[in-house]
């Protein structure tokens, strides 16, 4: 097994309808960031899993979990 390591330098994603193509930019030297030449890793992942790496990496960032707030009467009413 081939291990790599990188500084996360960027990501993208294309919805593929029950799945998430993920593509992730990672560079292993500053040289390679000031060239703009990273790695690409491709990923293609259920949106399941996709859903269980996010909520795991907000819990890691320790950063509060979204909740969408309730709406309101009139959001409820007129949209």
């Amino acid at each position: 097994m081939i291990e790599s390591f990188g500084a996360l330098v960027g990501w993208t994603h294309q919805d593929a309808g029950d799945r998430i193509m993920l593509r992730l930019e990672s560079v292993q030297s500053s040289e390679a960031a000031r060239k703009h030449d990273p790695d690409l890793f491709r990923f293609l992942m259920t949106k399941q899993q996709a859903a269980i790496l996010g909520n795991y990496l907000v819990q890691l960032s320790g950063q509060p979990l979204a909740v969408p707030k309730k709406r309101g009467w009139f959001r409820r009413r007129f949209g």
